[in-house]
C-alpha cells in the first residue's frame, strides 16, 4: 500500500466518524430557544463538539506522523489500524457520555477511547520512526514523548474518573488544549 492510499483510508475513516457524530445529534424539541440551553441537549452538543476537536486533533497529528515517512510497511498499516480501531469507538461513547454526562460508566469509558487513541498516535509513532530520514527523527521523537506524557496524564485522569465522572471531560479538554498550544509552538520552533 502506498503512503498515499494510507493517508486517504484514515482521512476517511476520519470523516466517517464526525459524519456519524453528527447524524446522532437531535433536534430539540420546540422551537424555543430555551430547549438549546437545558442540560440534556447541552451536555450531548458539548460532548459532539469535545469529540469533533478530538478527531480534528487526531487528523491533524497523524497527518503529522505519515508526512516525513518514506516508506509503508505491514507493521505500519496493522498499527494505523489499531488507532483507527480505537477512534471508530468515539461516536459510541460520545453519543453516551452525552446522553449520561454525570455517570462513571460512560465517562470512563469515554476517557478510555481517548487515552487509547492517544496511545495508539504515540505507538504509530513509534513504528513511524524507523520509516522517517534521521535528521527528521529527533523532532519526531519529541513530539511522541509528549504523547507519551498525555497518555500517563490520561490514565492518572481515568482513575479519578471513578469518583468524579466530571472529570473525563474536563481532562479531555486540558489535553486537547495542551497539545495544540504545544504544537503550535513546537511547528514555529522546527
Amino acid at each position: 500500500m502506498s503512503k498515499n492510499r494510507l493517508e486517504a483510508f484514515s482521512d476517511g475513516v476520519f470523516a466517517i466518524l464526525i459524519t456519524i457524530m453528527v447524524l446522532e445529534l437531535k433536534t430539540p424539541e420546540t422551537a424555543d430557544w430555551t430547549e438549546i440551553i437545558k442540560p440534556a441537549f447541552f451536555a450531548t452538543l458539548s460532548a459532539y463538539v469535545l469529540s469533533f476537536l478530538f478527531i480534528a486533533s487526531f487528523s491533524i497529528s497523524h497527518h503529522t506522523i505519515i508526512t516525513p515517512v518514506k516508506s509503508i510497511n505491514q507493521k505500519l498499516l496493522w498499527t494505523n489500524n489499531l488507532l483507527l480501531l480505537a477512534v471508530s469507538l468515539l461516536p459510541l461513547v460520545t453519543a453516551w457520555h452525552g446522553r449520561f454526562p454525570n455517570a462513571v460508566a460512560p465517562s470512563v469509558c469515554y476517557l478510555l477511547i481517548y487515552v487509547l487513541s492517544v496511545l495508539g498516535l504515540y505507538l504509530l509513532g513509534q513504528v513511524a520512526l524507523s520509516h522517517v530520514a534521521t535528521n527528521q527523527q529527533q523532532f519526531c521523537q519529541q513530539t511522541n514523548k509528549i504523547r507519551l506524557h498525555l497518555v500517563v496524564f490520561g490514565l492518572l485522569a481515568l482513575l479519578l474518573t471513578f469518583f468524579i465522572p466530571q472529570i473525563s471531560s474536563l481532562a479531555i479538554f486540558a489535553i486537547l488544549i495542551y497539545w495544540l498550544t504545544n504544537s503550535w509552538q513546537r511547528k514555529k520552533t522546527k
